[in-house]
């Protein structure tokens, strides 16, 4: 009969194999996340100084922002996957699993790129809020200075 405790050890070797494994691929995967999250605050704090600036979040500059984190998180999905240790076994569940990532971020990013436009229309409605609060009768969407006539 086999001894317990050497098959529990065995086994936690594996474990331990795998959860150092796992430790690597995370730490180098952060690591590159870090660079390239330093790369795309530029993007956000121009962004952040248009917002402050003209009251209105700009589409372009919202979809670099995207779009940055779109490729990034993709490469980061893709890094992940490739330092997991898969068995001939588990390769198609990772595969799917890594499909079914890269489409549920692509799902997401695609529905945040409605932002800018619910953003600016909030703004809208919040800006005519405080001039009429303020009283001035200018209509939303109208100029201010405009008569809501157009005259």
């Amino acid at each position: 009969m086999s001894d317990p405790k050497a098959q529990t050890t065995g086994s936690d070797e594996r474990f331990d194999r795998v959860g150092e494994t796992l430790s690597e691929a995370v730490t180098r995967a952060a690591s590159v996340l870090e660079e390239e999250l330093a790369g795309g605050v530029e993007s956000a704090r121009r962004l952040t100084e248009r917002l402050t600036a003209d009251r209105r979040v700009d589409p372009a500059a919202f979809d670099e922002v995207v779009g940055r984190v779109r490729k990034d998180t993709h490469a980061l999905i893709d890094m992940v996957v490739g330092q997991l240790p898969t068995p001939a076994s588990g390769d198609d569940l990772t595969r799917r699993y890594a499909a079914d990532a890269h489409d549920a971020l692509d799902s997401l990013l695609d529905l945040a790129r409605l932002t800018p436009e619910f953003a600016n229309g909030l703004l809208d409605r919040v800006s005519a809020g405080t001039r009429r609060a303020e009283g001035d009768p200018v209509a939303p969407g109208a100029k201010p200075g405009v008569p809501a006539d157009g005259r």
